[in-house]
């Protein structure tokens, strides 16, 4: 959705994190040609699209946990070519936001 930003300075809200230990065979790191903690952030990458294609979790979810901007996660998802979810709510949303903006 359309996010119209303050003129004022903004603290990012930080959202506490759990952590997750995932056990996998040394043959995944050989078969992706990864280091250990790639391989890993690779898991974490594809459980987090994983969701977001689903529709269980936001694209602003999907950032937070892979600690991307909006952007970087929107150019990631178009680099692993999943569509962005973006309903006609979101579209008559932003629609709204525009003519409360522009007058």
């Amino acid at each position: 959705m359309l996010d119209v930003g303050s003129t004022e300075t903004e603290t990012k809200k930080v959202t506490p994190m759990n952590e997750l230990y995932v056990t996998f065979p040394k043959s995944l790191e050989i078969t992706l040609n990864k280091s250990e903690s790639e391989t890993a952030s690779t898991i974490k990458e594809i459980a987090a699209l994983h969701l977001y294609k689903n529709g269980t979790i936001s694209l602003g979810n999907a950032g937070e946990i892979l600690g991307l901007s909006k952007q970087e996660i929107m150019h990631l998802l178009s680099i692993r070519r999943i569509p962005i979810n973006y309903t006609t709510d979101d579209l008559n949303s932003d629609l709204e936001t525009l003519d409360r903006v522009l007058g």
